[in-house]
């Protein structure tokens, strides 16, 4: 079939789309189903969480690997074959599961999957869009990804209730099968780089995967194993020394798995450190909003899964919007605008108590995704715009890995920071019933937190000003348009 550009421009939203969607159900779905899981199977749910948590960290690890394997052998076999094994692997979890190993097993293979897609959608916009369409192509995409976030929670509670936990998974099939069909009929041909760019860095990859590995392994048990304790403390002294191995490896071999050379550029190295902070914000407010709605508002869980949706709506509504804006007057303002929404969220949200009318409490929401909205897409484009169009699968591989790292360690910093916070304050919490369950001390911590937070925030803002400004549409090697 062959399609002219203008159209076929707009189709691969039915591969990115596609990818995004089924990938972030995923995601978000199996939260409901890890208590009914973790009784089933009789085990516990500090072992069960692993079945998410393997989600994250897999991906983490193999990202930029997957993002420079799509460069070298072709995005339209990695889309196909994402597709497939993303979808197998969800059958054969649900049809063949019969305890917790066989379980995370096939939840790490569709956690590959899952890594080998999302690792080039950002890539393939940027591959497909002129400059002055990047902003928008980025926005439509991370539409996508808040469309999935925000009905997997719905979708998995009607499944598990109707049909079973197993449910969940078999639904990723039939996306996965139009993503195949959607991947041959639409995508070009592929042609594969030829000589020594066609080599992999296997060792560079083994060295960052490690580094990954451990490291967001270790932030994830610093609050049960302690900061000073053997185990986190060799599990980061291995994972800095893999860092330092990675770094002299790829400063020393002619197909580097990262060109280091990239982060000469401060619109690249700046605007990867200010994305990172970003979703730190974004998964750190995820995970303690549930804890908050339902153990000091008292909402049912579904009422609470309700007002949750107002994050991921106001991404999906303000995300083109960003990019846009950015395709207008360059990436500057609106991520700067996107992060001062996000600033007001967190100062929003550091003021909450057990009077808080709900009203407020999705005020706060809406603002936290429309800061998200405006800044990831405007930052997203910067991203892009400092790197050659031939390494975008790599651009892509780094922007998803900053990702999985600042929502990972979002989680871990919150959960952290809250149980060190609420010890703190148990000595000197006030007498009184109010007190007597928690609550307050709970508060004070989420406070804490919540400053933290702002705290993240200033650190993206300082990276976005640090980045020399040009002006919309012409750009210059290390301008931030």
């Amino acid at each position: 079939m062959r399609i002219k550009m203008p159209e076929y421009k707009w189709q691969i939203f039915s591969v990115t789309g596609l990818a995004n969607i089924t990938t972030t159900i995923a995601m978000s779905s199996i939260n409901l189903a890890l208590p009914i899981i973790a009784d089933e199977f009789l085990i516990s749910m500090s072992a069960v969480s692993w079945l998410s948590i393997v989600y994250y960290l897999i991906p983490s690890c193999t990202l930029l690997i997957f993002g420079r394997a799509a460069d070298i052998f072709g995005y339209k076999r990695q889309f196909i074959g994402g597709f497939l094994l993303f979808g197998l692997s969800a059958l054969l979890l649900s049809l063949l599961a019969r305890g917790m190993a066989s379980l995370l097993i096939f939840r790490s293979f569709q956690a590959l999957g899952y890594s080998m897609m999302i690792s080039i959608t950002q890539a393939m916009c940027n591959r497909t869009f002129p400059e002055n369409e990047r902003g928008r192509a980025l926005g439509i995409n991370a539409v996508f990804v808040s469309v999935g976030l925000a009905i997997g929670p719905s979708i998995g509670g009607f499944l598990i209730f109707r049909f079973g936990w197993r449910s969940i998974f078999l639904f990723n099939a039939p996306f996965c099968i139009l993503g195949v069909l959607a991947s041959l009929m639409i995508l070009k041909k592929d042609i594969p780089q030829q000589g020594s760019a066609q080599r992999m860095d296997w060792l560079g990859s083994f060295f960052f995967a490690v580094f990954i590995g451990l490291s967001v392994f270790a932030i994830n048990f610093s609050a049960e194993w302690g900061a000073a304790s053997v185990r986190f403390v060799g599990c980061m002294i291995v994972s800095l020394s893999s860092l330092l191995l990675f770094i002299i490896r790829q400063s020393r071999t002619d197909v580097p798995l990262m060109n280091l050379g990239f982060f000469r550029n401060p619109t690249f190295s700046l605007s990867n450190g200010a994305i990172f902070c970003s979703y730190f914000i974004q998964q750190m407010n995820t995970f303690l909003m549930p804890f908050f709605l339902m153990n000091i508002l008292l909402l049912a869980s579904g009422r609470a899964g309700f007002v949750m949706l107002a994050s991921p709506i106001a991404m999906m509504l303000l995300s083109p919007i960003g990019g846009r804006l950015t395709d207008s007057f360059g990436s500057r303002k609106p991520a700067l605008t996107g992060l001062t929404v996000l600033a007001t969220a967190c100062v929003i949200m550091s003021t909450m108590s057990q009077a808080t009318p709900v009203f407020v409490v999705i005020l706060g929401l809406f603002l936290f995704g429309a800061g998200n909205g405006m800044s990831v897409v405007a930052i997203n484009s910067a991203i892009f715009s400092a790197v050659p169009k031939t390494d975008s699968g790599i651009a892509s591989g780094m922007v998803a890995t900053m990702r999985n790292l600042g929502q990972t360690i979002g989680v871990a910093c919150a959960g952290a920071i809250m149980a060190l916070r609420r010890s703190h304050y148990t000595g000197r919490a006030p007498v009184g019933p109010e007190s007597a369950d928690g609550s307050i001390i709970y508060l004070m911590a989420q406070r804490d937190v919540y400053y933290f937070g702002v705290f993240i925030i200033a650190i993206a803002i300082i990276c976005v000003f640090m980045i020399r400004s040009g002006k919309p549409g012409v750009r210059k090697k290390g301008d931030l348009q």
